[in-house]
């Protein structure tokens, strides 16, 4: 008798945060991300191996102050491994194994940061960081109201998208799938999910205008910016991780 055992597969988790009442979940949005745009360019800038060890202590260190769980990391398909691993062999023959592998984990580290800034960040704080952190564009006379709420609508209909298209897939794992063995095949079923979720998105986009239409124009708030001693540490932080790696990387 044999016993097979099948591993629940963890869904990858965007811009949901982590329930948690830390240090960094308290750090004002716009520092977060702020600060993970500035370590980025920086340690893109140097792709060094000093550069890409100084980016891994930030993030161990953000990992641990935000007590973040092993279970919001996804499980990774198996053809990422092998595409990974036919090019860790490809660049090892061509001589270039070491710039394969510094790009690599340069964009580990990249997408680490990023889920690290959505694990510890409600949307609606996002939301209201928005207005402030574009507000230097005003003084070029850029639309910054109407790039404001764009942005914002954007950002508070991903959660209802989110589970449109998580009720859209359950159904069709309910109703079942034949065996797909050809590429025709498996072309049709991206084009049937494509064309669904495109009409969820279509519908939910109709309503949302609607609700605009009949609620009338309203200008961008500017919710009041209170800075604590986290942001504070997190800026120094920041601010001492990319002086390291501009001049030692």
């Amino acid at each position: 008798m044999s016993r097979t055992r099948t591993r629940q597969r963890r869904p990858i988790i965007l811009l949901r945060p982590v329930p948690r009442e830390t240090p960094l979940h308290r750090v004002w949005a716009g520092t977060k991300v702020l600060s993970a745009a500035a370590l980025s360019v920086a340690v893109s800038f140097a792709p060094s191996w000093t550069g890409l060890g100084i980016l891994l202590a930030v993030l161990v260190v953000g990992l641990l102050v935000a007590r973040i769980p092993r279970g919001v990391v996804p499980t990774i398909p198996w053809w990422v491994f092998a595409v990974l691993a036919v090019g860790l062999v490809l660049n090892a023959a061509g001589g270039g194994l070491t710039a394969y592998v510094r790009t690599m984990l340069l964009g580990v580290g990249l997408l680490v940061l990023a889920s690290l800034v959505g694990w510890t960040t409600r949307l609606s704080d996002l939301v209201d960081a928005l207005p402030v952190l574009f507000a230097p564009l005003r003084l070029l006379r850029m639309p910054v109201d109407e790039w404001v709420t764009v942005c914002a609508l954007a950002l508070r209909m991903l959660p209802t998208v989110r589970a449109e298209m998580r009720v859209l897939f359950a159904a069709r794992k309910v109703r079942g799938r034949p065996g797909i063995r050809t590429p025709a095949g498996w072309w049709q079923e991206v084009a049937d999910s494509v064309g669904a979720v495109v009409s969820v998105s279509m519908r939910q986009v109709r309503d949302l205008g609607d609700a605009l239409a009949v609620r009338g124009p309203r200008s961008a708030t500017r919710p009041p910016l209170r800075l604590r001693l986290g942001d504070v540490l997190t800026v120094l932080v920041v601010a001492g991780a990319c002086t390291a790696i501009t001049v030692w990387g």
